[in-house]
């Protein structure tokens, strides 16, 4: 979470600092990181609850050989949705290049405006949106900023005092038509398909002090696989379900129309505000959504 961010580069956070708690409960409590490997340093201190992850969504195995080991690790972090969002058949844009989309219009506003949380929302261009899961322990939180951030921690930090004061807006009656939705609202959402492998060698040949042995880390080797569509596992069919527009208050609101179409990041964790994200994107080109 503390690595820059690249201006023209996508960028992925999944918990990799779990990776520090599955060595402690392969190798024991006694495990600590030699000084000498500051990336490994970073690694065990970072602050991460293993219990902000189910243990089905991520899994790690140590291999060890004499004494070096290796770290294969897999996050699963795909989300469902029921009902399913509405796949726009027109698709949208991200910086300019037709995209395919999901999200909310007045075709299938009845079904899903429950489902779509407002946490924060300024304008067009500044907005935090949670999508609902079947899962209602988990979490995907959107955001949509201009301001500039440097890391996807700095990020986060910014995010939760965003959503700190879109809990005080609602206090004000004026502007509490911010946080409800309206059949005149659209939501459009780019499909993103994640599946990537990585490795870290900044971490090999880091010496790990096992009590009185010494270890040495060969490998780390991550997968991680995290889909985003309106079901979470194929299309749905588009909704037409007309919608009643008599008796809405034109005066009292501005249609908000919350369109991802430049950089965005999700946040995807477990719906406790003292629990950290697993796995956190900045969205910052095409490369991870579908070209339509």
């Amino acid at each position: 979470m503390e690595q820059p961010l690249a201006c023209d580069k996508n960028a992925v956070y999944a918990s990799l600092p779990l990776l520090w708690s599955s060595l402690q409960e392969q190798l024991g409590n006694t495990i600590r990181a030699d000084e000498q490997s500051p990336t490994l340093q970073q690694l065990a201190y970072a602050a991460v609850d293993k219990n902000g992850v189910d243990v089905e969504q991520f899994q790690a195995t140590v291999h060890r050989q004499e004494n070096t080991i290796s770290i294969t690790a897999t996050l699963d972090a795909t989300i469902l949705f029921e009902p399913y969002f509405e796949h726009m058949a027109s698709g949208t844009t991200f910086s300019g290049i037709p995209v395919e989309a999901f999200g909310m219009s007045e075709n299938s506003f009845d079904h899903l405006h429950k489902q779509i949380e407002i946490h924060r929302y300024r304008d067009d261009n500044h907005f935090i949106i949670g999508l609902l899961p079947t899962d209602r322990q988990q979490q995907v939180l959107i955001y949509k900023t201009d301001k500039k951030y440097t890391t996807l921690a700095a990020m986060y930090t910014g995010l939760q005092d965003e959503i700190q004061h879109g809990r005080a807006d609602m206090t004000v009656p004026d502007r509490l038509w911010r946080y409800s939705w309206t059949p005149y609202d659209r939501v459009a959402i780019p499909r993103i398909v994640l599946g990537v492998q990585g490795a870290y060698p900044q971490l090999s040949g880091s010496i790990l002090q096992n009590g009185e042995e010494q270890l040495t880390l060969a490998s780390v080797h991550q997968s991680v696989a995290f889909l985003l569509n309106e079901t979470g596992t194929k299309l749905a069919a588009e909704m037409n379900k007309e919608v009643d527009r008599n008796g809405l208050p034109r005066a009292a609101f501005t249609p908000k129309t919350m369109m991802l179409d430049k950089p965005f990041y999700i946040i995807v964790k477990k719906k406790d505000d003292n629990l950290s994200p697993y796995l956190v994107l900045w969205i910052n080109n095409t490369e991870l959504l579908e070209i339509k």
